[in-house]
């Protein structure tokens, strides 16, 4: 059902039936409600295009450093440098300053995902990089991280060539528009209950996806490839049958798809199913119980005009009978906001999940507050919107910046090449300058 407009006001109203049970579920912004966010005055500058960002500590003095990966235009994969290759790392200070790490990481061209742990079982987070043009060079950039010597030791992993075939566009002589690996995210977790963290990323390009298990001595394994047609674009791992394994949900970006995978805890994935996501270009996939009914639920952004996030609410075992479907446009058929990222986590401290969005297209970031029925009966988000007037959000992550125990937003914006922090509650006493981010 599209939204209807009341006193400047969206308001969404959805309607399911399941076995019998109907469920109403609303999204609504009324008025008398203060914003729960405060735009931070300073951005602080990193390399071109950041198009994804991660906070995380990687000093152990308590304050999350920001990552972001920087991939610049992507351009033909024949060219010399067909992207950016680097990845930015700024490093927190008290009162919201930054000294940015200089110089930057050398990555695979086209930089598109990060992932941070502990993979060398030293002290430190380490850093993990996927890359999209990186066919002659390194796909995957492990950087291990030394704060006793001060540096990032970069590992490179390179795939061989016939592993991963090019199934995406072409230009009019048949060429490829872009290049293997076309990685879009990754994520690196134990899944094979050895104490080693294994690597498994998508292949949008090839329509695969990759694993890669951990190895006590070169960190990760040979890479193995499972063909997983669609247009992988996003994937995270957890256990949705209850059998103590890690499984995957994917989201297919060609097919407009979620697909499920069971794990052996091995290192292997079956295919179990697949669910249209309700939308076109579906790019994030996310995973919470959102209802907080004890069992893993699905939540999925489209970049296309759809301008939606869809939540698939799980039954367990694989099984998601109830979806809502929440648009952010006027229009369905018009494209308004293109979500590019996704965020699913509690940013108002009432242990109810919530969520926000970047929005590329209308520059703005939305955030969509839970304020649901504790039976999880009746489901109510409240949506908040913030612009930005210079730069486009094209990824966001969540941590407590300014260490007031709430947690906070950082949105990585396009054309100004910059991040940007959204404060949860009052500002600080003692803002940064507009210098706040210096070279280190």
């Amino acid at each position: 059902m599209r939204p209807e407009k009341c006193f400047g006001w969206r308001q969404e109203v959805f309607w399911f039936v399941c076995y019998g049970m109907f469920f109403w579920v609303f999204v609504v912004a009324p008025w008398g409600f203060s914003a729960v966010f405060v735009k931070q005055g300073p951005v602080y500058q990193v390399g071109p295009n950041p198009s994804a960002i991660l906070a995380q500590d990687l000093n152990g003095d308590g304050l999350p450093e920001i990552i972001t990966a920087d991939r610049g235009i992507l351009g033909d994969p024949r060219e010399e440098r067909p992207g950016n290759d680097e990845i930015s790392i700024l490093i927190a200070r008290e009162g919201l300053n930054y000294d940015k790490l200089h110089p930057s990481l050398k990555t695979g061209f086209g930089p598109y995902a990060i992932a941070v742990a502990n993979v060398d079982a030293l002290k430190w987070p380490d850093i993990v990089v996927a890359s999209f043009l990186a066919t002659k060079h390194n796909s995957i950039s492990l950087f291990l991280n030394n704060q006793q010597e001060s540096v990032y030791l970069p590992v490179e992993f390179r795939f061989q060539e016939d592993a991963l075939p090019y199934f995406r566009q072409t230009d009019g002589d048949g060429n490829a528009v872009f290049t293997r690996p076309g990685l879009t995210s990754v994520t690196v977790q134990d899944v094979t209950h050895d104490g080693l963290r294994d690597l498994i990323a998508t292949g949008w390009s090839s329509d695969m996806l990759v694993f890669m298990p951990g190895h006590a001595e070169t960190y990760f394994g040979e890479a193995k490839f499972i063909p997983a047609a669609g247009g992988p674009r996003d994937v995270h791992v957890a256990d949705f049958d209850g059998d103590k394994e890690s499984d995957l949900v994917v989201v297919m970006y060609v097919t407009g798809e979620l697909t499920f995978w069971k794990g052996d805890g091995a290192g292997g994935f079956a295919e179990v199913s697949r669910i249209p996501t309700r939308g076109q270009l579906p790019s994030k996939v996310r995973i919470c119980d959102v209802n907080r009914d004890n069992v893993l639920d699905v939540v999925v952004s489209h970049s296309h005009k759809d301008d939606s996030v869809v939540i698939f609410y799980g039954d367990g075992n694989f099984s998601f009978s109830v979806s809502q479907e929440i648009l952010l446009g006027p229009d369905r058929g018009v494209l308004e906001h293109e979500i590019r990222d996704l965020v699913v986590e509690d940013l108002t401290g009432d242990e109810k999940p919530d969520m926000a969005v970047a929005c590329y297209a209308s520059g703005k970031v939305e955030v969509l507050i839970n304020e649901s029925t504790d039976d999880g009966r009746q489901q109510h988000f409240r949506t908040e919107e913030y612009s930005f007037d210079q730069g486009r959000p094209r990824a966001l992550c969540g941590a407590d910046f300014d260490q007031n125990k709430q947690q906070d937003l950082a949105v990585a914006l396009w054309d100004v090449d910059s991040v940007a922090l959204l404060l949860n509650g009052e500002k600080p006493k003692s803002p940064p300058s507009a210098r706040a981010v210096k070279e280190k």
